[in-house]
């Protein structure tokens, strides 16, 4: 089993409510292995509600794809239909917010946040990323 490990989602989260504590942006954090199981979650004080189904959305998402949710919102801007099918599948979400931990290539799982602004989201899952995995 190559996906994320237990000890590593939890640095994941620590490392996004850290920076969301800090920016006062309370968030919901999930961090999805290889196949898109949750593994790790946390809801801070105060994030949205509906942050907690986004989040594990946009972290099954970008698991699923092996690629940032920006990235898959800019592609399928142009094929609504596509788009409306595919989120129909169930629990995936085409918006920023969740990167994919990688490995030589290989999805390890990865991280969504949500409850701050599409763009503070995708910046909290990158630094944490790059923080915990060196990437």
């Amino acid at each position: 089993m190559g996906g994320i490990q237990a000890e590593a989602a939890a640095s994941l989260v620590a490392a996004v409510a850290r920076a969301a504590a800090t920016a006062g942006k309370p968030v919901s954090v999930a961090v999805v292995d290889d196949v898109g199981a949750l593994v790790r979650f946390e809801r801070m004080d105060g994030a949205p509600r509906y942050s907690v189904d986004f989040a594990i959305a946009k972290a099954k998402t970008s698991a699923a794809f092996g690629a940032p949710t920006s990235g898959l919102e800019e592609l399928y801007a142009a094929r609504p239909a596509f788009a409306q099918s595919f989120i129909a599948q169930g629990g995936y979400f085409l918006g920023r917010g969740g990167i994919p931990v990688l490995r030589d290539g290989t999805v390890l799982g990865a991280v969504g946040v949500s409850g701050a602004d599409a763009h503070g989201e995708e910046q909290l899952a990158q630094a944490a990323v790059a923080e915990v995995f060196g990437t």
